[in-house]
């Protein structure tokens, strides 16, 4: 009877290490998925990292350019001639007579006035179009920050969950 009860109790001790060694055996796996998860965010973070580094390097770089179309902008602006005085003088005058002789002169003015008429409303629609590839290029860096940052807080529950199960083993 003393050998019967001893031989259950080995075998319930028996079952009892090979559901512990099972155990075992899924705590590791687990915890391996947990590594890989982990070693995962990391990289992730990493490449975050370099993309805002990149981005924020692009943005500066535009900034930059758009800064120095303005000032062409504005110094194009203030190289138009100024409007001209119109003369009340009344018609048949020797005024008259003048502007006759010097009318191609004036043309070329006019001429000029609006090949840099021209000349700016170019650069004005190309800086408008560089202001709407920066601001869409900032709004798409705000997205992916807003990714990388909901990665990073992924990634930092990972790694609590790994901190955790490891702290039981």
């Amino acid at each position: 009877m003393v050998f019967t009860l001893q031989s259950v109790e080995i075998k319930e001790l028996k079952q009892k290490v090979s559901e512990l060694i099972e155990i075992k055996a899924q705590l590791e796996d687990r915890n391996q998925k947990l590594l890989e998860e982990s070693t995962y965010a990391k990289g992730l973070v990493s490449a975050a990292g370099v993309e805002l580094k990149a981005l924020s390097e692009e943005v500066t770089k535009l900034m930059n350019q758009n800064e120095k179309l303005a000032t062409e902008l504005s110094s194009l602006r203030s190289l138009t001639p100024a409007p001209r005085r119109v003369s009340n003088a009344p018609r048949g005058t020797r005024r008259e007579s003048m502007s006759r002789r010097h009318e191609p002169a004036s043309r070329r003015d006019t001429n000029t006035s609006h090949e840099r008429e021209k000349a700016l409303g170019t650069l004005l629609m190309e800086k408008e179009q560089k202001e709407a590839e920066l601001q869409r290029k900032v709004e798409e860096s705000k997205h992916k920050e807003a990714f990388l940052e909901s990665e990073l807080a992924n990634m930092w529950v990972l790694v609590a969950k790994l901190k955790k199960s490891q702290g039981y083993l």
